[in-house]
């Protein structure tokens, strides 16, 4: 079973992504600020990340940062999810290596449980 860490502050919308990842049969955990998201992904070990890029503590693109710095959690892939569509933020997370991202008015649970499906089977 897959797991996957979500990295998402909004409570509502974190527990919808919740749901919908567990009914697809991956084991989850949730992490709410930027600082929470590191700490879980070094105990969680996830094979897949979404992370939201406006956050307390620390912002996504710092996570992204982090992660893809550290020599045992650099390889987990990762998916942005967010609010913003300027083309700067988007390309900031492609360049520090994100897989892929969603504009989260633009997407349903169902198309980002597709495309983690598809992620993991990279």
């Amino acid at each position: 079973m897959s797991k996957i860490l979500i990295v998402e502050d909004d409570n509502i919308l974190s527990k919808a992504i919740e749901t919908a990842l567990k009914e697809g049969k991956f084991k989850t955990m949730t992490a709410m600020d930027g600082e929470e998201a590191l700490i879980k992904a070094r105990e969680f070990k996830p094979d897949l990340i979404l992370l939201d890029l406006i956050m307390p503590k620390k912002s996504g693109e710092e996570v992204l940062e982090e992660l893809k710095k550290d020599e045992e959690l650099k390889y987990i892939p990762v998916l942005v999810t967010t609010v913003k569509s300027e083309d700067a933020s988007i390309s900031r997370c492609v360049e520090l290596g994100a897989r892929g991202y969603f504009i989260k008015a633009q997407y349903t649970l169902d198309e980002i449980l597709e495309q983690v499906k598809k992620v993991l089977a990279e």
